[in-house]
């Protein structure tokens, strides 16, 4: 991950073992509380990435790619920390499985889907 948005991301959060105990769905939206409690009253939909949006992965697709893509690499910063957590071990296969995943959502979501009427 780039380095500003990993150093956000532990910002939010305090501390590395804090992180490494959170779900990726947590991951996804941490910097998006405020749209997230707005969601939970009701008044907006949900938000669907945080602090990870600044991410060149998820900032420079198509929008309606940018959801999957955050649930992809908000999974892989999970797996990554936890990893770097609780075996001090840097994974290199982390980030090939998530430029794989990621060109795969290309190639099957060219186009963004017809809305439902």
């Amino acid at each position: 991950m780039a380095g500003a948005q990993g150093a956000r991301l532990l910002g939010i959060v305090g501390s590395s073992k804090k992180l490494a105990s959170m779900p990726s769905s947590t991951i996804q939206v941490l910097g998006a509380e405020k749209a997230l409690f707005k969601h939970l009253r009701g008044n907006a939909p949900s938000p669907k990435h945080g602090v990870i949006f600044q991410h060149p992965l998820v900032k420079e697709s198509p929008w309606w790619l940018r959801g999957k893509i955050a649930r992809v690499l908000a999974s892989k910063i999970s797996i990554a920390v936890r990893i770097d957590y609780y075996s001090g071990t840097f994974e290199d296969g982390i980030a090939k499985d998530l430029y794989r995943k990621v060109d795969e959502l290309h190639k099957k979501y060219p186009k963004p889907r017809r809305k439902k009427k």
